[in-house]
């Protein structure tokens, strides 16, 4: 069995009944992982725009010379289901908003062109509505008309601030909804602030400049929902995992070994008969030999310096880390030139640039292919990281645990040390920490939190309400995921630095010469053979394995733990040999 780290090993050596409030423990994990964060979540609130093209006498009085006769034109040419959305009973709603402009009022707004610009550059815009662009010429150079255009931009387009640079088709009126690449919205807004004039091509293929624009004010409506069905969800699952915490607590009366202290104490106290005449095993010697059941005999001790902390832990977990973070790594690395090339089509990849786009910040652009059907579905996508990075931790935390154990465990060799345990007795000290000092488990809690938070603002639930332009309540309702380039980029070096972290601490030195136990029972078992004392007032005493001399009448050394002062280190050619608590031969 594995002492004092996550062990999957270990869940086919305990009770039944324990490994039952594993497995519930373990599985009710996941669905927090996957809806914890979003039982509680925001919703954008965003208008469509009716952006009217009008000449500059358009609002003086008696001059709607085309009003009725183009807004029939514009709601004919619509598709059904937007005849439906917008029909003809909306028409006289559409007049009256026209009408009701008065530059005296709260409810429009007239704006500098840098000022319209900046506003129209705003993705799922939520407190403006209807827009008006004036033309620097009268109805006069346009057959007396006034309503020169009408374009219907819809919010859950992409990029739909990029009908200020496109052509639009379809006579005087247009319906805009971007699905493709176009010119840099950013740099129109640039020059129209530089002051260069700003056209605006008709349904005509005219080219009008605009030198004055309107804009119709309307109160955000933000949200904050909760979702009832993944709440219960998180109760449920919170309310098993209390039930099986306190099964543990209350019927699982025998000691445990918790950590490596307590595994000593238990061993010294109560030895293993069938560990005994191998003092010199280390976790290697119990896999290869010990385990299949080959006998073996006195030993000489072949390692010269002390081993690194990265060979207390298991070529598996090694692998077994590596791969995956590795794969994490190379497929969010593949994410990330995806979003970057897509977001590229649309406005400049440079860093500064995503930086001012923001983390976590949602976009019309910056959004995944896949298209969920549902809310509960894009929460789960959005989520799906955050297990996966609760998994990989896991992971990264087992290989910190086996080397800091074999680094508490070289202590041994190195002085004399009190026993860390759960359950002290006079003579030993009490654990206020399982396996990682706090030295290590602060930065490593931090470095899960911030990766965690990094994560959430790389991918997210992206769910905006989209009202129609003629103030109507929510129409559409978007339920997709959301991703952030710039939160990618730190999340990455973050990721790699992990991973270097750990490979680097694998080459520290251990304390002095000693067995390789790792977590390994059978080996710890093996090293607490004492011999010429007492195991009880060895295991009240502060304790050193090592050398504590030659078996009489045997030429051979033993290996244990020991309260005197005697102990040495393990000698480099010497024979060593495992005694029983009589000192009796056993090899």
């Amino acid at each position: 069995m594995d002492i004092g780290v996550p062990s999957v090993r270990n869940l086919f050596r305990i009770k039944r009944e324990r490994r039952w409030l594993w497995i519930a423990i373990g599985l009710t994990s996941i669905p927090l992982h996957l809806l914890y964060n979003s039982a509680v979540y925001t919703s954008l609130a965003a208008n469509d725009i009716l952006v009217t093209i009008v000449a500059n006498n358009h609002f003086e009085h008696r001059a709607y010379s085309n009003m009725t006769e183009e807004l029939v034109r514009y709601f004919s040419a619509l598709p059904p289901t937007r005849e439906m959305r917008y029909g003809y009973p909306d028409i006289q709603l559409f007049r009256g908003v026209l009408d009701g402009y008065d530059a005296s009022t709260n409810t429009y707004e007239d704006l500098t062109l840098s000022e319209c610009t900046k506003l129209c550059n705003t993705d799922f815009l939520s407190n403006r509505r209807n827009l008006f662009l004036i033309t620097k010429r009268g109805s006069a150079t346009f057959l007396n008309k006034t309503l020169l255009n009408i374009i219907n931009v819809r919010s859950e387009g992409i990029s739909p601030s990029s009908w200020m640079f496109m052509s639009h088709s379809g006579g005087i009126t247009g319906v805009y909804r971007a699905t493709s690449p176009g010119c840099s919205s950013n740099e129109l807004m640039s020059n129209v602030t530089s002051g260069l004039p700003w056209l605006v091509k008709l349904g005509t293929r005219e080219d009008v400049e605009i030198t004055g624009c309107t804009s119709e004010r309307t109160t955000e409506k933000c949200k904050v929902q909760f979702s009832l069905g993944i709440m219960i969800v998180v109760i449920c699952c919170n309310l098993v995992k209390a039930c099986c915490m306190v099964m543990a607590v209350v019927r699982s009366r025998e000691p445990t070994l918790v950590t490596l202290g307590d595994a000593v104490d238990s061993f010294l106290e109560i030895p293993d008969t069938t560990t005994m005449g191998i003092c010199f095993a280390d976790r290697r010697f119990i896999e290869r030999e010990w385990r299949r059941g080959w006998r073996t005999g006195p030993r000489q001790w072949k390692q010269k310096g002390v081993q690194r902390w990265w060979t207390s832990v298991s070529k598996t977990r090694w692998i077994t880390c590596n791969f995956f973070c590795s794969i994490t790594i190379i497929v969010a690395g593949m994410l990330l030139s995806w979003g970057m090339e897509n977001d590229g089509n649309y406005w400049s990849t440079d860093i500064k640039s995503m930086w001012a786009k923001g983390l976590g910040k949602v976009n019309s652009v910056s959004l995944v292919a896949i298209a969920p059907k549902n809310i509960t579905q894009a929460i789960l996508l959005a989520n799906l990281p955050q297990t996966i990075l609760s998994f990989l931790y896991l992971t990264y935390n087992s290989l910190f645990t086996c080397m800091l154990s074999g680094h508490e465990w070289s202590l041994f060799s190195h002085h004399h040390r009190t026993l860390r345990v759960t359950s002290p007795r006079p003579g030993q000290r009490f654990t206020y920490w399982l396996q990682i000092p706090y030295t290590y488990a602060i930065p490593l809690m931090t470095l899960s939190g911030l990766l965690h938070w990094l994560t959430s603002q790389s991918i997210f639930l992206a769910r905006v309400e989209i009202s129609d332009p003629l103030g109507k309540e929510t129409t559409t309702t978007v339920n997709t995921v959301g991703y952030s380039c710039i939160a990618i980029i730190f999340v990455l070096p973050l990721g790699i630095l992990a991973l270097l972290t750990a490979a680097g601490m694998g080459y520290k030195p251990f304390a002095a010469e000693t067995t390789t136990v790792s977590s390994c029972s059978a080996a710890i078992s093996a090293a607490c053979h004492a011999w010429g004392e007492n195991s009880e007032d060895i295991r009240g005493k502060k304790v050193r394995w090592g050398d504590v001399g030659p078996v009489p009448n045997l030429g051979v050394r033993h290996l244990t733990f020991s309260s005197e002062e005697g102990v040495r280190k393990p000698v480099f050619g010497e024979v060593y040999a495992g005694v029983g608590r009589e000192g009796v031969d056993l090899s």
